[in-house]
């Protein structure tokens, strides 16, 4: 631990693991309140073990919810850093990837988190809003209208016009639409990439979301508009990942193919899943 990064207190909305948070806590306030030390700790937080903080740093040990407002009393969390650090130990504790999406979310509601990272929320919001991407991908039209009514009745199923208004503003400010000369929105060739890992988790909100789309389709769009089809193979693992690699290389074919059309006149969403429907054979069932 660097000398001049445990002379400031840390910021809590600058961390996206909590562990890492209290490690850097303990630093700082080892050096900053004489007395300070994993008993010292305990005995502030009510915790009969001594080294509590030391194993859950080291992720020796979880912090249960019982427990999260004992370590904001104990560092003297304001209201709004115990909100955050509650959010944050759920997030970096989440079983399953929703809930971690759902843990995000509150996260990037977080007034201190945003002022922080002001991209964060229009990055997050582009994956865990479905829409996005297609409005996005109107811009390209010949008869694209910057009108949220004509946004809003285009994209299907229909959306209102607070969404579209809201996801050209968010378009704008992660740079995937600009104004040309004349002031017109055009597409740009930016992508978004979330390294951050609270944005991140919206991918997972956006696949089950278009999971739920294909499914509606079958009733709302006509056959000869879709193609959904399904094949249960048995496989060994080796075939298992050369299936993978080729929707891979196919999902590329489709995106190259779809760059050289110069005349797009809808949106097409294309979904490929491969996924187990039984247990592998080595393995025991879950």
């Amino acid at each position: 631990m660097e000398v001049f990064k445990v002379m400031i207190r840390p910021t809590i909305f600058e961390y996206e693991d909590y562990r890492i948070y209290l490690d850097d806590m303990y630093h700082y306030l080892k050096l900053n309140l004489k007395p300070f030390s994993f008993r010292y700790f305990s005995r502030r937080a009510g915790f009969a073990s001594p080294n509590f903080l030391k194993l859950v740093i080291e992720g020796k040990r979880n912090i249960s919810l019982d427990s999260i407002p004992r370590f904001s009393q104990a560092l003297k969390l304001t209201k709004v850093e115990s909100e955050f650090f509650f959010h944050l130990v759920q997030f970096n504790q989440a079983k399953s990837p929703s809930e971690k999406s759902n843990c995000a979310n509150r996260l990037l509601s977080s007034r201190g988190f945003q002022k922080i990272h002001p991209l964060k929320q229009a990055e997050y919001a582009y994956y865990a809003n479905w829409y996005y991407i297609p409005v996005r991908e109107l811009i390209a039209f010949k008869n694209f209208k910057e009108n949220p009514h004509w946004i809003s009745q285009t994209v299907f199923p229909a959306i209102t016009p607070e969404q579209a208004k809201q996801a050209l503003k968010d378009l704008e400010t992660l740079g995937l639409i600009i104004r040309n000369s004349d002031g017109q929105l055009t597409q740009t060739q930016r992508t978004v990439t979330t390294p951050n890992e609270v944005s991140s988790s919206s991918i997972v909100r956006y696949h089950k979301d278009m999971m739920g789309k294909a499914a509606d389709s079958i009733d709302s769009v006509p056959r000869d508009r879709r193609e959904i089809s399904a094949a249960c193979v048995p496989v060994s693992k080796e075939t298992a990942l050369k299936i993978k690699k080729m929707i891979q290389d196919f999902r590329q074919e489709i995106l190259a193919i779809a760059h050289e059309d110069q005349n797009p006149q809808t949106i097409y969403q294309i979904n490929m899943q491969l996924f187990p429907v039984s247990s592998w054979e080595d393995e025991e069932p879950s």
